[in-house]
């Protein structure tokens, strides 16, 4: 199926590309971030950079290849905590 984006993903308007780059070259990431917010599948959260600054990308990604990203916004602190995050 691929990639494919909820229509939350958006509301921060952080272009998809660097939503993908922040996924693709994460710092930290966290499988079962939470309870399933979209389905029946916890989400994995991707804490990683991009040209916006430090990024939290959270998706649902069901094996071998169906990743849907519903949540893209600038790293915030409550986040980083709750993740285990050391990095800023």
């Amino acid at each position: 199926m691929g990639v494919t984006w909820t229509d939350s993903a958006d509301k921060h308007e952080i272009p998809h590309n660097e939503a993908l780059y922040a996924m693709s070259h994460p710092h930290h990431v966290v499988k079962e971030f939470g309870e399933p917010r979209v389905g029946d599948v916890p989400p994995t959260l991707f804490i990683g950079p991009s040209r916006f600054g430090t990024l939290e990308v959270l998706a649902v990604i069901r094996p071998p290849a169906d990743v849907r990203i519903f949540h893209v916004m600038p790293l915030r602190e409550s986040t980083r905590i709750s993740a285990g995050y050391e990095g800023k």
